[in-house]
């Protein structure tokens, strides 16, 4: 007597139904990426016609391991379509909102997956428990000081690796810029886009175009070109010259 009271008081082996099973394996089979650990999921209940029973005792607990980030997806789903109904959110709500359309684009990293996680579970015990709107808050001004500086340190990285790309091309130009201010190579990289981008507008430049069309042959080809015009001369005085001198008189006018 004491004993089957006992049993009775004893927690129930856990079923898993076979409608979240279905479920379970439909929203796997959508996946582009699936592990190894999913496929024998997706085989093993297959065979079984998803009756959970029926799994050996090992297979039981693959199908409760993988289920476990597909309950974890369901929530934030879940919690998604519930905020999306409200016609006005808290802050709080909105960057959860925010995190989640990223998260459906696959495009968060795991820290932000992480963060969006968390947001989750916490706003989900602040219902439940009835907290304070300030701890949710507090939350939020946590994230949103860790995120100016997350942005900040990536903004100087990206500075670093910026400078560092500079002094490499300058240097394989052979030019030396050890004694320049940062205003002077400012100056430099500017004046030498401009002058490149004037030649590329040239006629000649533009004649030389319509026969190739890769850019490093094209400039070959485009200086071989001025060398040949060079090469013209009447009565001792080249081509070249006689263009400088047009040009020095129409800008003297």
């Amino acid at each position: 007597m004491t004993q089957e009271k006992a049993k009775k008081r004893g927690r129930p082996a856990q079923l898993l139904q076979i409608a979240e099973l279905h479920a379970f394996v439909e929203f796997l089979l959508e996946k582009r990426d699936r592990s190894e650990l999913q496929n024998q999921v997706i085989t093993a209940l297959q065979t079984e016609d998803f009756n959970f029973e029926m799994l050996s005792e090992a297979q039981q607990i693959l199908v409760k391991e993988a289920l476990k980030p597909y309950r974890e997806h369901l929530k934030l789903q879940l919690l998604f379509d519930d905020l999306s109904k409200n016609p006005r959110q808290t802050e709080y709500e909105e960057k959860f909102l925010e995190l989640y359309k990223g998260y459906q684009k696959d495009t968060l990293d795991p820290a932000e997956t992480n963060i969006l996680k968390t947001m989750c579970t916490r706003y989900l015990s602040f219902k439940a428990h009835k907290l304070e709107l300030s701890d949710l808050e507090l939350y939020l001004s946590q994230l949103q000081k860790k995120e100016v500086s997350k942005k900040r340190t990536a903004e100087n990285h990206r500075k670093f690796e910026l400078g560092g790309a500079v002094l490499a091309a300058f240097k394989e130009l052979g030019i030396d810029i050890s004694n320049d201010t940062p205003k002077e190579i400012q100056n430099s990289i500017r004046n030498m886009t401009k002058f490149h981008n004037n030649v590329t507008k040239s006629k000649i430049y533009q004649e030389v175009e319509k026969y190739k069309n890769g850019y490093f042959e094209r400039n070959k080809i485009f200086i071989d070109v001025l060398n040949g015009l060079h090469t013209w001369t009447k009565e001792g005085v080249t081509l070249t010259q006689v263009e400088i001198q047009k040009v020095l008189r129409k800008n003297n006018e």
